[in-house]
């Protein structure tokens, strides 16, 4: 009888946290569709990326971190 009570306890549980973890899931892919970034230019070639993949030096932004330094060493 307290076999029973155990499954049943932890089927409803399996149920709930799965549940939860489809609502979280639907809510963070929502969001990320619904969230524009700002892009930015690479102050070396130009290219335009979102601002959280680019690297930021003296307030500009760059593809890579080559471009930084060509950029730095062709500015002094």
């Amino acid at each position: 009888m307290i076999a029973k009570w155990v499954i049943l306890i932890i089927v409803v549980f399996l149920i709930y946290w799965s549940l939860r973890n489809l609502q979280r899931a639907k809510k963070q892919s929502t969001k990320s569709k619904n969230e524009i970034e700002d892009m930015v230019c690479c102050a070396h070639c130009g290219l335009h990326i979102p601002r959280t993949e680019s690297i930021t030096a003296n307030k500009k932004y760059f593809c890579s971190i080559d471009h930084q330094q060509l950029y730095l060493k062709s500015s002094q």
